[in-house]
């Protein structure tokens, strides 16, 4: 605890958070007398022993948890909407096809989350992130989610100026670009670089999956990992002085930063950019800065902020994978190859975030460590050789690129037709 002192009041948030949730007769005049009773015990108690200080500290911060997420619950769309005719959604992401609808993540305003699945039409393409819709239905209750059809809902006003907005237009655009050129894996190439997956056919969806590399089509902290690794192959030549390490530094944040812009700012994106960016800035200013005391930094900001993304399995994964990372340091390095390096952090990862991908999907892939090994050392240059052909998409950027991404397809087949290589829980 004297290496990581943000890692007790993250874990007493999260105390809280679960509390809270799971015990949802505590109401916030409850927390706050509760707190209140806790400061007064514990001012007294401090003057018998000062170092009792940090403890009711901790208390402290763990009832801020419970205090946010009743506040948060209490404010819940499925409460309060599950009977409404008309409701007001505000589209958090640009649909994205599938067999026979759209799907897009959106938030009723002042009230919660849901998921909208539109029919496909050309409505419903033309529809953005930060899109609000008036829609006619009754949602589903159970699953946070409505069906509708476009005769049933309006666009009621367009977001084109918040930085998101832009952000996820630059990205449609990259996606149309990538899709005009002469490439014919577009779909993994456009989800390794923008995180755009609708273009993937369920059939590699399916393959991935099985080999247990499924992350590395969607944009993670491995990808964000991969940008800041590959600036600073490409800038080795700065050296190690302080100099050449704030140079490559600055670099590395900027493709990050730049990555996560394309990609639409992205939650997950944002989360892995920010951490990126604190272990960036602590290896330039040579403190040794525990990294599991900014990995807590960024858990409590992100909770304070929306205590419910406790509850998201993308958070989860998020920071799970990180924890494992850093965990393996020692092993990872170990190996003096950067090959195995690169392998050894998508194992540690994806070891990491198995109890939440066993609790949520039911499913284990007990080849998920061949298929690391053999792959994943291919992900950095596949997202290279996609930003590549991203600027200039042409048959001279896109043949190098299709040469990787059939060998990857036919790794993955290969681990994928292994006996016993999805096992149902």
């Amino acid at each position: 605890m004297r290496k990581a002192p943000l890692a007790a009041p993250a874990v007493a948030i999260i105390a809280g958070i679960l509390l809270a949730h799971h015990v949802p007769s505590i109401t916030i005049a409850t927390w706050l007398w509760l707190m209140a009773a806790c400061s007064v015990v514990m001012g007294i108690y401090i003057h018998v022993r000062p170092r009792m200080a940090a403890v009711g500290a901790v208390l402290l911060c763990g009832m801020v948890g419970g205090i946010l997420t009743t506040h948060s619950e209490q404010r819940h769309w499925s409460h309060h909407c599950a009977d409404h005719a008309f409701l007001t959604v505000h589209l958090d992401e640009t649909p994205q096809p599938r067999t026979k609808s759209y799907r897009a993540k959106g938030h009723v305003p002042g009230q919660g989350d849901i998921t909208v699945y539109l029919r496909a039409d050309s409505t419903s393409a033309a529809l953005r992130y930060g899109d609000r819709l008036l829609l006619h239905g009754y949602p589903d209750r159970e699953r946070q989610s409505i069906y509708i059809t476009s005769d049933h809902y309006i666009v009621v006003e367009r977001d084109s100026s918040s930085l998101r907005a832009r952000s996820e237009a630059l990205r449609m655009r990259l996606v149309r670009r990538m899709q005009s050129g002469p490439l014919r894996h577009a779909g993994v190439a456009e989800a390794l670089t923008l995180g755009w997956r609708a273009d993937i056919d369920p059939a590699t969806q399916d393959l991935y999956r099985s080999a247990g590399i499924a992350h590395l089509l969607a944009v993670s902290g491995l990808h964000v990992g991969l940008i800041a690794a590959i600036v600073g192959a490409l800038l080795f030549w700065t050296g190690n002085e302080r100099r050449g390490r704030t140079v490559r530094g600055v670099a590395q944040m900027l493709a990050v930063w730049l990555f996560t812009l394309i990609t639409g700012l992205a939650p997950s994106a944002i989360r892995a950019a920010l951490m990126f960016s604190l272990f960036i800035v602590a290896n330039i200013s040579e403190r040794r800065t525990p990294k599991f005391n900014l990995l807590a930094a960024t858990a409590i900001a992100t909770l304070v902020a929306k205590p419910l993304l406790l509850f998201d399995v993308g958070w989860q994964m998020s920071y799970s994978a990180i924890a494992g990372i850093l965990l393996c340091r020692p092993l990872i390095a170990a190996f003096r190859n950067k090959v195995w390096q690169a392998s050894m952090v998508s194992i540690a990862a994806t070891a990491a975030t198995l109890p939440v991908s066993l609790a949520t999907f039911h499913r284990f892939y007990p080849y998920f460590l061949i298929a690391n090994i053999l792959i994943v050392p291919l992900a950095g240059t596949m997202l290279f050789l996609s930003l590549v052909y991203m600027a200039l998409p042409c048959a001279a950027t896109a043949w190098p690129l299709d040469l990787v991404l059939q060998c990857t397809d036919w790794l993955t087949a290969l681990v994928a037709s292994l006996p016993g290589a999805v096992l149902k829980l």
